[in-house]
């Protein structure tokens, strides 16, 4: 029987200790249901390994059995973890993944610091999981990968003589072309990302850049391409992308390259806030809903250059000495959790976050009273407290410099209010910005944009708020997670079929092949 093995770098084991969220709560949250092996490091750094690393890898399986109080019924995950050695840690997971390819992907090539020694640390770690792989592999299963960490885990796999479908997602940008070509190992990467069986991104302008990187860097290897326009160029509009290569293995190798968004669990959500619609009703009885200054605007983000915090926090400000009636009464909330302090940029963007909120604070103090312009918040917050503040918050706000995705975005949404549905204010640079027109869409960028953005948020007519709302939830429950996980998974299974279309004469040759 096919089972379905998920490699992350980052896993959930199952515990009762809260995440801040990302990849690894998304993955949980998707598994649930099936019999599957969730496969990563545990968080541990250890000196170093036994002679066989992948003696290393430790199972925990949990088992769920259906019943009333248990939704992710018939559940069998295995867990299987492994520590990093310090070197590995280093070279691996603070070099080359973020040291290099974590900038790359967000297009800020100022900040790559590259180095011989890091990428041979992330190939060795990639090798290391395609051996673990290798060793517990049976002829039927399925590997799905996730993410920047395993560029290469197919390639490795490969070398082993592992044969079986993988697949690989991105849940970063897929920037275009010309950064990929200010790093030195970008036509190495993309030749192993050529090993996989299917590539998925966020957006289609993610998928578009993902098949001009890949012709730019695989001419040689082309042989042709299905559902593609004459030359190698690609519209955003366009259907998905096959390709046809010849990377030396016994047979010619099928990609395929396509966008699959990723959604949410919006029924979950509504699960967890549905308490408070009732006691809503009950005190707004005999009310109506009438937009003051007195509201609250939230805000979550991991602390990092991609999220555009220092640029909101500049805007915000510009916007209480423009307005000053909302001095006194519009509360801030930024919720925002520490990472990858052990690199350098990381620890610098920590400081200067912390500095920026105290002095806008100091700033409105000797008008504040018992208020503060910006209340700012570390702790890593459960996932049913916080859809409980996004229903209580007036005003959602993402960011994002540039997001992959940026779930916050969709769980705001889904948390809110159908009668009194507060307002998302969403940069044009996160991904869920190609699904996500309804919000009020500013440019992170030009702080006009965003001033703009929040007074138009803060004035909105319910009116207005509840058609926003409807189309935005509309579209959550359409493209849903569980849409998100089957459509990449039946595109997997479905490469037998694929291979046989690919072959047909609708198929248009490339150019420099």
């Amino acid at each position: 029987m096919s089972r379905l093995i998920v490699l992350s770098n980052r896993v959930k084991m199952p515990d009762n200790n809260p995440m801040a969220g990302g990849l690894a709560i998304a993955l949980q949250d998707v598994l649930n249901g099936k019999s599957v092996i969730w496969m990563g490091w545990n968080g541990e750094i250890i000196e170093r390994y036994n002679d066989d690393y992948t003696n290393e890898f430790r199972s925990i399986k949990q088992t769920a059995l259906a019943d009333a109080d248990a939704p992710c019924a018939n559940t069998s995950i295995t867990y299987m973890t492994t520590a990093l050695t310090t070197e590995q840690y280093q070279q691996f997971y603070c070099g080359f993944a973020n040291n290099v390819l974590w900038p790359l992907l967000h297009e800020r090539v100022d900040l790559i610091s590259q180095s011989p020694e890091d990428y041979a640390g992330y190939q060795t770690v990639n090798h290391l999981f395609a051996k673990q792989l290798k060793k517990i592999i049976e002829p039927d299963d399925v590997i799905w990968v996730h993410d920047y960490h395993f560029l290469s885990v197919a390639y490795h796999c490969r070398q082993l003589g592992v044969r079986n479908r993988i697949g690989f997602f991105f849940h970063i940008p897929f920037v275009s072309l010309p950064f990929w070509q200010s790093l030195d190992k970008s036509g190495e990467l993309i030749r192993h990302l050529a090993h996989y069986d299917v590539l998925g991104t966020q957006t289609q302008q993610g998928r578009a850049n993902c098949f001009v990187v890949c012709h730019y860097y695989l001419k040689d290897s082309l042989i042709n391409v299905l559902h593609a326009p004459q030359g190698f160029s690609i519209s955003t509009q366009s259907k998905n992308t096959q390709v046809m290569l010849n990377l030396g293995l016994n047979n010619p190798h099928y990609l395929r390259i396509d966008a699959y968004p990723i959604g949410i669990n919006v029924t979950r959500i509504q699960q967890q806030i549905s308490h408070l619609s009732s006691q809503y009703a009950k005190a707004n009885q005999n009310k109506k809903t009438i937009k003051s200054a007195a509201q609250k605007i939230i805000a979550v983000d991991r602390i990092d250059y991609s999220k555009g915090l220092l640029k909101r926090f500049s805007a915000y400000h510009d916007f209480l000495q423009q307005n000053p009636i909302y001095q006194n009464q519009l509360k801030l909330l930024q919720i925002a959790c520490p990472s990858r302090l052990d690199v350098h940029v990381y620890q610098q963007l920590y400081n200067d976050v912390k500095t920026a909120v105290n002095d806008i604070n100091q700033q409105f103090l000797p008008n504040a009273y018992s208020w503060q312009a910006i209340n700012y918040c570390e702790s890593v917050i459960s996932h049913e407290t916080l859809m409980t503040m996004f229903w209580q918050s007036d005003i959602g706000w993402v960011n994002s410099l540039k997001d992959g995705m940026n779930l916050v975005a969709k769980e705001y949404i889904a948390a809110q209010n159908p009668d009194n549905p507060g307002v998302l204010l969403l940069s044009r640079y996160a991904g869920a910005a190609e699904q996500m027109q309804a919000a009020v869409i500013i440019d992170p960028h030009q702080p006009k944009s965003m001033t703009e953005g929040l007074s138009v948020a803060l004035t909105m007519p319910l009116g207005e708020r509840q058609l926003r709302y409807q189309s935005l939830l509309q579209g959550l429950q359409q493209d849903n997670l569980q849409a998100w996980q089957q459509s990449f998974l039946d595109d997997l299974y479905d490469v037998k079929r694929r291979e046989t279309d690919i072959s047909k004469p609708n198929t248009v040759q490339m150019f420099g092949s």
